[in-house]
C-alpha cells in the first residue's frame, strides 16, 4: 500500500519517502510562509490519501524537523492537532539532526560499543587475561 502513496502527483518541492508503514515528507522551500502553505497542502494530500486507504496516524508520533537557519516556530497541523517541532528524530534506525551532522549517530554507536564491551567483559569473567581484557 504505501507505494501507492509514491506515485501520487506531488508539487516539485515536495518529496515522499515511505517505508512499510513509516513515512517522510520532505518540503523545500524558500520563505517560512511558503514552507508552512505547501507543508499544509502536502499534509491535507496526504491525509485524505490515507483515509481513502484506511490508513490512521498517529499524530502523537507525528514531528517535524527544520534543517534550516529559520529559528522561529512554524505552526503545522494535522486535522487541528499541532505537530511537535523537534530538533532530531530516529528514522529506519538513523538518528538525523536539524544540522545533519552525525554527532548523536556517532554517540549511540558509542555507547552500543561500551554497552558490548561491558556484556563480552562479564560474560568472560576471569577468562581472558589482563592484556585481552584490555583488548576489549
Amino acid at each position: 500500500m504505501p507505494n501507492e502513496i509514491l506515485h501520487q502527483v506531488w508539487p516539485d518541492n515536495v518529496h515522499i519517502q515511505a517505508f512499510s508503514d513509516d513515512f517522510v515528507l520532505v518540503i523545500k522551500a524558500d520563505t517560512n510562509k511558503s514552507l508552512v502553505e505547501d507543508t499544509q497542502s502536502a499534509i491535507t494530500q496526504f491525509s485524505s490519501w490515507c483515509s481513502e486507504n484506511e490508513l490512521a496516524i498517529s499524530t502523537e508520533k507525528t514531528n517535524y524537523i527544520l534543517f534550516s537557519k529559520i529559528v522561529r516556530r512554524s505552526k503545522i497541523t494535522w486535522n487541528g492537532y499541532k505537530i511537535n517541532r523537534v530538533k532530531s528524530f530516529k528514522y529506519l534506525g538513523v538518528h538525523v539532526d536539524d544540522r545533519l551532522n552525525w554527532l548523536e549517530r556517532i554517540n549511540k554507536q558509542g555507547e552500543k560499543a561500551i554497552k558490548m564491551q561491558q556484556n563480552l567483559k562479564r560474560i568472560a569473567g576471569g577468562n581472558l587475561s589482563d592484556t585481552q581484557m584490555d583488548s576489549l
